[in-house]
């Protein structure tokens, strides 16, 4: 990140922090208005700005299901990130903006068990709570390095999708006992409907789904595609007259690189310029997986969303400098290199019968409901777990 750029964040983050200071006493009213927070809850922790707010998201619906059987709720620390859970879910929303607040919730309302779907530093200021079990969900099945950490250590559980995320995680951490402390739980987000499609007629055209994943503020989570393949994707598939594109960036973007957000700029310039044939889609997430025909994505959470499906996938090849995880789906597929880019047959393979087996390595049992099952129990169970530890400490005592 260039000199510039590094001022502007900064600039930017001093704004928010202002803004959020003077808009905490209003929003705690709000989130207290909008309902009570309820005692033994589970609860997602989600103490991040708004341009996260698509890892909650992820999670939104199988948590709103969740709170159908038991009480569920969200913890934030910023009004800007909490307005927006208020603004998109049914579920309550709790403010504790100083670690005071968040011991006086936690005990206060005995929280259950502890959700977190980043690996951010503002994480430690719950986990240094005992009772609730804490647990590790992501925001999404990848091989990227980001998703082996040793801060997996400093969860009682991860829950991952399938046997790919246990090998991960015990191939690459020392000392961490796979076996007991992670649970399969599948793609629970798979079993629900999504709202924002458009509304394309069925003509036979093919939908193809254009999603790069952002720049990476450092060299080995380079995955973005923009700069290196995205003008010779949007070029090829504009050209191809059967095509509809629907473009859908990654928020973060241009973040940490001008070049990337330029790049973004151009290709919705170009798209709009072809009226409403295809679509800049920076709507809701989830409906592409039924919609669309082919995927077209990076190295990146939404490559293995879109393995679920079944239908062609096309993975572009990162910078060089990128770390280059050991991956059954990365091994299985041919990568898209920059200078094929525009050769439409590479962006458009057929259909595979290997992408089931690899479904099922990296989720499990997919059918219906079976992940949804999976995850409601694994929460039983340690939960359950947990409960009859404190109760054994206390009756000791």
């Amino acid at each position: 990140m260039g000199r510039l750029a590094q001022l502007r964040s900064l600039a930017r983050l001093g704004s928010e922090r202002v803004a959020n200071r003077l808009r905490a006493r209003r929003f705690a009213i709000d989130s207290a208005a909008n309902g009570p927070v309820p005692d033994g809850a589970v609860a997602l922790y989600f103490a991040v700005g708004p341009e996260n707010a698509y890892q909650f998201e992820q999670w939104r619906r199988p948590l709103e299901a969740l709170a159908t059987r038991r009480p569920v709720m969200v913890i934030v620390d910023r009004p800007d990130s909490g307005r927006l859970v208020l603004a998109g879910s049914t579920l309550p929303v709790a403010f504790a903006r100083a670690s005071g607040e968040l011991e006086s919730l936690v005990e206060r309302h005995r929280v259950a068990a502890v959700l977190y779907v980043n690996q951010v530093e503002q994480n430690f200021r719950m986990l240094r709570f005992a009772d609730p079990v804490h647990i590790q969900i992501g925001h999404g099945e990848s091989d990227k390095g980001s998703s082996v950490s040793n801060q997996h250590k400093a969860y009682d559980f991860t829950f991952i999708g399938g046997p790919a995320g246990r090998r991960r995680l015990a191939g690459a951490l020392y000392d961490f006992d796979a076996e007991a402390r992670i649970r399969e739980v599948g793609r629970p987000q798979l079993d629900h409907d999504y709202p924002g499609a458009p509304d394309w007629p069925d003509d036979g055209r093919l939908r193809i789904l254009y999603a790069p994943t952002w720049e990476g503020d450092r060299a080995t989570i380079r995955y973005g595609s923009l700069v290196s393949h995205g003008a010779a994707i949007i070029s090829a598939l504009r050209a191809d007259p059967r095509v509809r594109i629907i473009y859908r960036p990654h928020p973060r973007i241009g973040k940490a690189s001008a070049a990337h957000a330029r790049a973004d700029s151009q290709i919705r310039a170009a798209l709009t310029s072809d009226g409403d044939r295809h679509l800049v889609d920076l709507g809701p997430y989830g409906w592409q997986w039924r919609f669309a025909d082919h995927c077209i994505t990076d190295i990146s959470a939404v490559a293995y969303d879109w393995l679920a499906t079944g239908k062609p996938l096309a993975i572009t090849e990162p910078a060089a400098e990128a770390y280059r995880p050991e991956s059954a789906l990365l091994d299985s597929l041919p990568l898209v290199p920059a200078d094929r880019a525009g050769d439409i047959e590479v962006l458009l393979p057929p259909q595979s019968a290997e992408l089931a087996a690899l479904t099922r390595h990296y989720f499990g049992d997919i059918t219906a409901g079976a992940s949804t099952r999976r995850f409601e129990a694994a929460l039983d169970e340690v939960i359950s777990r947990r409960q009859s530890e404190i109760a054994a400490r206390y009756n000791r005592g």
